[in-house]
């Protein structure tokens, strides 16, 4: 079977939905395949990743986390009429990419909608791509949703609630184990901060990621710990200059070895996102593989408190509440018990939900009965 791939960015390039992307390719192995996307350079490329061709089309600018593109058009369009696909991939959001699939998706070709999240942020934006979003899953045999809590709340899933199954997001278990020379690494980051208690956060500096909140609480922990701020984003230099305290620690961006090492080297892992931007949380499942409890916000319509449990992987604080936040860190700083308690029960997780192994037959299954759905109820979609 041929199955076309259509997303925003592909690895190299870094991002959760990136990495859901590259695992679905490499899943669905057995298949001729093909991934478009954007480039995040005014060229286009073509290139072969793990036996799979991959086409990143020219962009000039981006726009609302947008990018603008009339390369990718052209590329979706070819693609469609030389690779003849039997089943179309696509990941949501993408609303320019879904007006140019709707114009040239053909009546007999099968679609899968991904939909990682809606718009949430831009909200005059989402406004205007509603009608659009509307087609979109219409036309869709098959809509995958992260979590079931996000398919609940999502107002455009519900009302094609017959259409939608559930797969978690997944983490790749094999990069986040330890081999005896990674043990001396993480012990040398617990000597570099004196044997202190490590509060630990990963992720880009951008409002919804609620990292403004952790610096509140920290003023707020009377408890001995550092906390070790991983990352960079828009916000960085804004929080930098409004936090003093000598315990907190800008990381930085940090490989992916390293990101191993400090969950692994954690007490705590701090997830205060506080909007439903944050949809999944891998970062999440990853710290929890690595046997770290975490500290989260109540986000609702998310699939973080899905991922996390509180009071069995995790302490949930009401939304947006620092001091919470600082009694739910102080709590598990406290109790090293309840940190054991708390950390085996989250790897337990996701080995049972988010690793690679309990994902990989769910796309194979997805994928199967994709090919035998009929479309008798499809008409054209005129744009």
């Amino acid at each position: 079977m041929k199955i076309l791939h259509i997303g925003k960015y592909y690895p190299p390039i870094e991002g959760g939905i990136e990495a859901v992307s590259h695992f679905i390719v490499q899943t669905l192995e057995e298949h001729d395949q093909l991934v478009i996307t954007f480039n995040d350079r005014n060229a286009t490329i073509k290139e072969t990743i793990g036996g799979v061709d991959v086409i990143r089309a020219s962009s000039a600018l981006t726009v609302a986390s947008q990018p603008i593109s009339l390369s990718y058009g052209v590329e979706i369009i070819k693609a469609i009429r030389s690779f003849n696909p039997d089943v179309i991939y696509f990941h949501y959001p993408n609303p320019l990419g879904a007006l140019y699939l709707l114009m040239a998706i053909p009546h007999h070709c099968r679609l899968i909608v991904h939909w990682h999240s809606y718009i949430v942020a831009q909200r005059i934006l989402h406004r205007f791509v509603m009608p659009l979003e509307s087609r979109l899953l219409r036309r869709a045999q098959s809509i995958v949703a992260t979590s079931p809590r996000y398919a609940e709340a999502s107002r455009p899933l519900r009302h094609n609630s017959h259409k939608v199954s559930v797969i978690p997001c997944s983490i790749d278990e094999a990069l986040f184990e330890l081999s005896p020379s990674d043990h001396q690494q993480v012990e040398e980051i617990k000597h570099r901060y004196e044997g202190v208690p490590i509060v630990y956060f990963i992720g880009r500096h951008v409002e919804y990621k609620g990292l403004q909140y952790l610096l509140q609480a920290e003023r707020m922990i009377p408890d001995e710990c550092v906390i070790l701020i991983a990352g960079h984003g828009p916000l960085t230099r804004r929080l930098q200059e409004s936090c003093t305290s000598p315990r907190v620690h800008w990381l930085g961006r940090i490989s992916e070895q390293e990101m191993k090492y400090y969950y692994h080297a954690a007490d705590v892992f701090a997830f205060p996102s506080i909007t439903r931007n944050e949809a999944f949380g891998v970062a999440l499942a990853e710290s929890m593989y690595c046997g770290c409890p975490s500290v989260t916000f109540t986000v609702n319509g998310s699939g973080v408190n899905w991922v996390s449990i509180d009071g069995e992987t995790a302490l949930e604080s009401p939304n947006g509440d620092p001091e919470a936040l600082a009694r739910a860190i102080s709590s598990l700083l406290r109790d090293p018990s309840l940190r054991t308690r708390m950390g085996q029960n989250a790897v337990t997780r996701v080995k049972n939900f988010f690793s690679k192994h309990a994902t990989r037959d769910k796309y194979r299954q997805l994928i199967s009965e994709c090919q035998s759905r009929t479309f008798s109820d499809i008409k054209p979609l005129q744009i």
